[in-house]
């Protein structure tokens, strides 16, 4: 297989000239447009309708010589339109094009072209996307050029499954109604104990810094945020002080991350044993300072603070959606504001390989770019995003150089968040297995040793399996040794980049989740294995190869992590190797019927971080309005929600079911697996997962953290709440006051601070109830204006502003909240 041409048509001469590459030429343009519209649902159990016009804006009729390309979540597809033929390429990638009944289409005609699909479409994030056209001669395919293609509104959205309920809105913010006023140490993530004294002190104009040589990074940083957005000068000398300074009794510490700070006297002390605890001690400080203008007023207390839970981390995946490393810096330094101490960078997975690594040159070359091809031998099948150029700045394509990803460790470290890679493997590892495939078609002519030497597939392997994203050949075949020297060479060449640039790496995440049924049942190799091994089942080869890996890691001086698969179903002599082999299985799949793994595997030995999908799926839509982006599989998750999760009640940790009613909590660990006093031990953190299938852009990246990374914060911090040691009325009273605490602080300090630093997050709607011909409004965010319609027009920043109940004798009311220059969607009540 050679490298990938592409064939330029030209649409006046139809001569055929080929062309390296895959850009198109922005004076042509497609001579066809779509519309895309939703059919019915449930036409056939599981399958629902929808409908491509296709019409023809060229000067000429349009003949059979063609091929549309679109991208969309992973559906399966049935024919409708006999004309046409709508086919899946690879996983969430289709192709449109013509069968021998299609008829010339003449110039500004139309034709439906209906089918059905699996899955869903029940908001606008799971539409078609990235439709372009190209022409086929002889066979073969010419030049992407872009189709424009108009989705239409989705029929009655608010009947939709899912859409937010208005009525049970309102109900759930009376739960906020008697918020305390903040007192100044009242910040996120919550500080335990705080002791008010006599006096006050003010911040303005200037303000001295003093600190010992250690903490000289913190101090830096420090003055960094006090000029730059607090507007305060950092000097010599100023009327009041700022001072760094190791901890006089180290034995106070309760941990590496303790602190204490006292305001009062014309200074500010921060004390720790630790670089870190210093660090944290001065987010708390610009913490106080949120909410406030200048001058800066802040009562004398003393503060004695550390984290409950050492591992606290958000995973990123810019495998489907990449994150410059000018954004991901943006986002290392908000997530280290709130004390978050892990960034897991999902560099790796099916659409793309995010990360150079010298040597091994293809992993860029092809994997991190995706672009029309039909063959993938210079860049991916285009996905998601749907761009057909491998060379465009889209969220298909790009890559971490070597240093720049080396800066970022060091931007990081200085912020005490230390980055987690994750090599995806042994499922979920496309883009891997296609780029060594074009390693070997770019070297076996010539150098046969080099074109096998990575080699992470078999070509005699008939395997038919498909992947939960709907691959069929995604999983790196376990029985080749090739795999495991791509593996080792990949970590080594990673922890290089951590030596030099001076960060800590102590583990690498290997994945090892979602390998589907039925892989390497037909690999010879992996046969041949089995047989050696005396293994009986698929299980025995992963085993296999995280045991493998396990030991690859720690003769590289490091331990393996990987999701909550890599510890599950072992042998037990498997898992007396893996519990000394293993610095966190994150366990994800904790919803009804998976939530005991948890507990079971923390019981067992092995190190937890508690990955939540109910709680802490950041990519789970925030609840099912249309215009919301997001997934849905494990439930909505909002700021509430993340909130709530309990990292030692695991099985209260959600107070609501998929379909909004209360859950019993006092009856949720009814005879499931207690957690131990080993198990216990062995729960070391929490953490947030952002997948990115439904992203396109920073904005959205932030749009789902923000705000409910604040619960996550929050749990991380303080996992044992008060409330959750309580259960009836009384932890629901507990539980209900914290909360409206924890929005009071999300709306006065969080919210106004996210947007003057440009932050993008979003607002909640506001809850609406019409009550014998009176309508009452509210809005979890304390100071945000409610403006509403009752004509069902959207409303505006100028629409009627809702101050108190008002007589209503509409039919329909629509209603957002607007706050520091956001708006939240609209919500809509049907009054009845």
């Amino acid at each position: 297989m050679s490298f990938m041409k592409f064939f330029l048509v030209g649409w006046s001469l139809f001569a055929l000239m080929s062309i390296v590459g895959c850009k198109a030429d922005k004076e042509q343009k497609a001579p066809v447009a779509l519309t895309w519209e939703m059919g019915a649902t449930n036409v056939e159990p599981g399958y629902y309708e929808n409908t491509f016009v296709l019409k023809n804006i060229s000067d000429e009729p349009l003949s059979k010589e063609w091929a549309i390309y679109y991208s969309q979540l992973p559906r399966k597809v049935k024919q409708g339109t006999p004309a046409v033929r709508v086919e899946v390429v690879n996983g969430n990638f289709f192709k449109i094009s013509p069968t021998e009944q299609f008829v010339p289409l003449a110039p500004g005609d139309s034709m439906r072209i209906t089918f059905r699909c699996t899955y869903k479409v029940d908001r606008n994030s799971q539409v078609p996307e990235g439709t372009y056209w190209v022409e086929t001669v002889d066979g073969k395919e010419g030049k992407p050029l872009p189709v424009m293609m108009n989705a239409r509104p989705l029929p009655s959205p608010e009947s939709l499954k899912g859409y937010p309920d208005a009525s049970r809105i309102y109900e759930s913010n009376l739960r906020l109604a008697d918020a305390p006023a903040l007192k100044g140490s009242d910040i996120l993530p919550s500080v335990k104990k705080a002791v008010p004294m006599e006096g006050s002190l003010t911040l303005e104009g200037k303000v001295a810094l003093t600190f010992s040589d250690e903490f000289s990074v913190e101090a830096g940083l420090l003055k960094d945020k006090l000029t730059g957005v607090y507007g305060l000068e950092v000097t010599e000398t100023a009327p009041v002080s700022i001072v760094l300074e190791p901890l006089a009794d180290k034995e106070e510490a309760v941990n590496d991350e303790y602190y204490a700070l006292c305001v009062g006297n014309g200074q500010i002390k921060i004390s720790a044993a630790t670089s870190h605890g210093i660090f944290n001690g001065t987010q708390t400080l610009l913490a106080m300072l949120k909410g406030k203008q200048r001058p800066y007023q802040l009562k004398a207390v003393s503060i004695q603070d550390y984290p409950d839970l050492a591992y606290r981390g958000q995973m990123i995946d810019i495998a489907r959606d990449y994150t410059t490393p000018e954004n991901m810096k943006t986002l290392i330094d908000v997530l280290a504001s709130y004390k978050m101490n892990v960034l897991h960078f999902h560099f790796s997975d099916d659409e793309g390989w995010r990360l150079e690594i010298p040597g091994l040159e293809e992993l860029t070359a092809v994997g991190s770019r995706r672009g029309h091809t039909t063959d993938e031998s210079s860049c991916l099948y285009p996905c998601y995003d749907g761009g057909y150029d491998p060379d465009a700045a889209t969220p298909g394509n790009g890559y971490y150089t070597r240093e720049a990803f080396i800066d970022l460790l060091k931007y990081a470290n200085d912020r005490h968040v230390r980055v987690i890679p994750e090599i995806e493997s042994p499922g979920h590892a496309r883009a891997a297995i296609v780029s060594m495939k074009a390693r070997y078609n770019k070297y076996i002519e010539t150098d046969p040793e080099k074109a096998t030497e990575y080699m992470l597939s078999e070509p005699e392997d008939t395997s038919r399996y498909m992947s939960v994203q709907y691959y069929t050949d995604n999983v790196m075949n376990v029985a080749l040794p090739s795999t495991y020297r791509f593996m080792e060479k990949v970590i080594r060449e990673i922890d290089a980049m951590y030596k030099e640039a001076g960060a800590p790496l102590a583990t690498i995440h290997l994945g090892g989740d979602e390998v589907p049924h039925g892989v390497w049942m037909g690999s010879p190799k992996c046969q041949a294995l089995m047989k050696e091994k005396g293994m009986v089942q698929t299980h025995d080869l992963s085993e296999y190869f995280i045991t493998q890996l396990a030991d690859i890691m720690y003769r590289n001086g490091l331990k393996v992590s990987g999701w909550q698969e890599v510890a599950l179903g072992h042998t037990e002599e498997a898992h007396r190797q893996l519990r000394s082999q293993t610095a966190g299985v994150y366990c994800w799949s904790t919803g009804p019927g998976s939530d005991e793994v948890v507990y079971q595997t923390a019981n067992n030995g092995y190190p937890v971080i508690l990955c939540n999908v109910g709680n802490f799926y950041m990519d789970m839509s925030y609840n099912g309005h249309p215009d919301e982006g997001g997934l849905d599989w494990g439930g909505y998750v909002d700021e509430s929600i993340s909130f709530s999760m309990l990292p030692y009640s695991i099985y209260r940790s959600l107070r609501a079911d998929r379909k909004g009613n209360p859950i019993d909590l006092d009856k949720a660990a009814k005879g499931k697996v207690a957690l131990t006093e080993v198990g216990k031990h062995n729960i070391i953190g929490v953490q947030g997962q952002l997948f990115s299938e439904t992203i396109r852009n920073f904005e959205s990246v932030e749009y789902m953290l923000f705000p409910k990374l604040m619960g996550l914060a929050e749990r991380g911090w303080e996992a044992r709440p008060a409330w959750g040691v309580l259960s009836g009325v009384q932890e629901e009273q507990a539980f209900n006051r914290a909360l409206a605490l924890y929005y009071e602080k999300i709306s006065k300090d969080e919210m106004p601070h996210w947007a003057k630093i440009g932050v993008n997050f979003r607002l909640p709607q506001p809850g609406l109830r019409v009550k014998e011909g009176t309508l009452y409004a509210n809005v979890a965010i304390n100071g945000a204006e409610i403006r509403y319609t009752t004509d069902g027009s959207e409303p505006t920043a100028q629409s009627m502003l809702w101050k108190e109940p008002v007589k209503c004798d509409a039919s329909v009311v629509k209603a957002k909240a607007f706050y520091q220059g956001k708006e939240s969607l609209s919500i809509l009540l049907k009054v009845e």
